[in-house]
């Protein structure tokens, strides 16, 4: 790891936080603005909408122009979105946040983390891969847990937690600028032609076990975090009679920063065989999520996400170390916005759950939410791994051997 990887570092734990901030004052919107649980869901997944495809277009875009020609502009939009969603006094506003959100992230995400890896050195590219998995994943989790505590303790709920990720945002904008570019004209690369087609950045050969194996796990990712994002919240408040905006800030913060210890606690697991194992034990992990209401738990929520969180970490631990040592630098910011990309898609089910919890109560409707990441898990492991048997790193051609052409 270089400087400037810890430069990028840095700037992704600081953007990350400002993108889940919504999270434990999501029942005080509700409240304020008398939203149905479905509104609540479509709310926290409405940046979706804009990150998916902001995502795709942005890697190759980074691929072609420069990272920072795409972060950059991906920072502004995290900013003006705290300030939107600090001072919103309607409806639309809110939406109209999470669309900047959306926008943000798909912009910066898998981009942000090809920036770490390109500046790391090459025998440590697999490393920088996974510290910017720890660092995105710690990120998010800071978020509600500085907005949860900040909104019991602090007063003012709504704007504060914003507002101090502004100010956040300016070490960012300083440390991306002490950053060097990579690719692109400001790296020295001549102009490159536009491609007709956005590519994705599988290898040849590979696409099938890419969208068998790493693309449903990266779902599953997803969906667990979205679940414990937006129907969980309500779920603590008005099942477990949860009142503490900072004990549901911590379920935010687990959910999402626990990831930050698996590379540390999991660092000798096969990149593959992490992959298999956060797939399948964050399934099983969602049963938890459940049994507290019968339990008349809130306490089995906080295990439950730390459970989970820990295991999300291993299937992004291990889907960004294929994604780093499989490509070549030209490729890189396509294949992680791709990896990325299919883990905001997992957000979408949990649309159907806030909106079927009004037909059939929320802890019905969290028993469907473990049904679907059972059967998601179940398919990982029988079909994903037969698709995607090994691992094959990328091998840049040794120039001397080019040069040299064929023996005669």
């Amino acid at each position: 790891m270089t400087r400037s990887s810890w430069l990028g570092a840095l700037t992704l734990l600081i953007f990350t936080m400002g993108t889940s901030i919504v999270t434990p004052l999501l029942p005080l919107y509700q409240d304020r603005f008398d939203l149905s649980d479905g509104q609540v869901t479509l709310l926290f997944a409405t940046y979706t909408a804009t990150v998916v495809p902001t995502m795709l277009l942005s890697g190759n875009l980074s691929d072609r122009f420069g990272r920072k020609a795409v972060m950059v502009p991906a920072m502004v939009s995290i900013s003006l979105a705290s300030l939107l969603l600090a001072w919103a006094e309607a409806v639309p506003l809110l939406f109209l946040g999470r669309v900047f959100q959306g926008l943000a992230i798909g912009g910066f995400l898998g981009v942000g983390t090809a920036l770490i890896v390109d500046h790391a050195r090459a025998s440590s590219r697999a490393t920088a891969s996974v510290v910017a998995g720890l660092v995105f994943r710690l990120g998010f989790g800071l978020g509600p847990g500085m907005a949860g505590l900040i909104a019991e303790y602090a007063g003012n709920p709504l704007h504060a937690p914003f507002e101090v990720h502004l100010a956040l945002m300016v070490v960012a904008f300083a440390a991306i600028a002490l950053t060097p570019e990579t690719v692109g004209r400001r790296a020295g690369a001549p102009p490159v032609r536009p491609a007709r087609m956005i590519g994705v950045g599988v290898p040849p050969g590979q696409f099938g076990g890419f969208a068998l194996f790493l693309a449903p796990a990266a779902f599953m990712v997803g969906y667990l975090d979205a679940t414990l994002l937006s129907v969980v919240p309500l779920y603590m408040v008005r099942v477990l009679d949860v009142q503490n905006l900072a004990v549901i800030g911590l379920v935010g913060f687990l959910i999402l920063g626990t990831g930050g210890l698996t590379p540390v606690v999991a660092r000798r697991v096969p990149p593959r065989a992490s992959v298999v194992a956060g797939t399948l034990g964050g399934a099983v992990g969602s049963l938890l999520v459940v049994s507290a209401a019968g339990l008349d738990s809130a306490a089995v929520v906080v295990v439950a996400a730390a459970v989970i969180g820990f295991l999300n970490g291993l299937i992004l631990k291990g889907g960004t170390a294929i994604c780093g040592v499989s490509v070549p630098i030209s490729e890189r910011g396509k294949l992680m916005s791709a990896l990325y990309m299919c883990a905001y898609a997992g957000t979408l089910p949990t649309i159907g759950l806030g909106y079927l919890s009004g037909a059939v109560g929320l802890t019905a409707a969290l028993g469907a939410f473990s049904a679907l990441a059972l059967a998601l898990a179940a398919f990982v492991v029988v079909v994903g791994t037969r698709a995607y048997r090994r691992v094959i790193p990328h091998v840049e051609p040794d120039p001397a051997a080019a040069i040299a052409g064929p023996g005669v």
